[in-house]
């Protein structure tokens, strides 16, 4: 058992990182400690301990991943649902592909001043912004890859005289789920991020919020650890969304 636990462990990967962390207290205590501004791997986590122990990490990493996964939760289900009437409809296809293509330009950081003049700073703003931009993966993965089901499959349930809402989700939606998994984790990875980017200009909580008063407070190792601790919530949230997907999907060859 022991064996095939460790055999599922990326060990090259970890050897990577533990290099890179190396190299870069490396530099930190050489060429970066004449910069007030550089924080070495030791001091990073050490102040990832420190706010550990006095809670401030746990408070302001439950207010990012819970931000994050309810907008997710949210946007996931309106993109789903928004993205399958489009796609099984001709008629909202025609419509509604040229208005989709216009909002979709619209690049998505641009959102956020309007959200904040909008909604104040709160979190109201932070869970709107974290919805709008992380509908859209979802919405056009899932628009697309059930209007254009391949023409095979569609002719099968011709022939066994399937009626449009067996053929719906007996061929076209299992024909569209690796598509829409892959717009799922996407939508994730970016309801993460613009949690993040929110809590940095309109929600004065959360890690992002953390971040910037870490950077004023001219205390880098403090900004680096958030930084970190970031890239962790992205990597466990990813991790376990694979997790997951793959076993609700036994039985499918998907690619994740």
């Amino acid at each position: 058992m022991r064996k095939a636990m460790l055999s599922r462990v990326n060990l090259p990967g970890l050897a990577v990182i533990a290099i890179a962390v190396a190299l870069w207290q490396l530099y930190a205590s050489t060429i970066g400690a004449r910069f007030d501004s550089i924080a070495s791997s030791t001091a990073i986590f050490s102040a990832i301990k420190g706010s550990f122990v006095d809670g401030v990490l746990l408070e302001q990493l439950s207010h990012t991943a819970s931000t994050a996964l309810a907008g997710w939760v949210i946007a996931s289900a309106l993109g789903f649902t928004i993205g399958l009437l489009i796609g099984v409809s001709n008629t909202a296809w025609t419509y509604s592909l040229a208005s989709l293509d216009v909002l979709r330009s619209i690049p998505s950081i641009s959102f956020v001043p309007v959200a904040v003049l909008w909604f104040g700073f709160s979190v109201t703003t932070e869970l709107i912004i974290v919805v709008y931009v992380s509908l859209w993966p979802v919405l056009l993965g899932t628009l697309s890859s059930v209007h254009s089901a391949p023409a095979g499959l569609v002719d099968v349930s011709r022939v066994f005289h399937l009626s449009r809402a067996a053929t719906l989700f007996k061929i076209t939606l299992p024909a569209a789920l690796p598509s829409i998994l892959v717009s799922l984790r996407l939508s994730l990875t970016l309801a993460i991020a613009l949690a993040v980017v929110a809590e940095m200009i309109g929600n004065p909580q959360g890690l992002g919020f953390a971040m910037v008063s870490a950077q004023q407070a001219m205390r880098p190792d403090r900004a680096f650890a958030y930084l970190v601790v970031i890239g962790m919530l992205g990597w466990a949230a990813n991790a376990l969304f694979i997790a997951i997907s793959r076993q609700l999907t036994r039985g499918y060859e998907i690619a994740l």
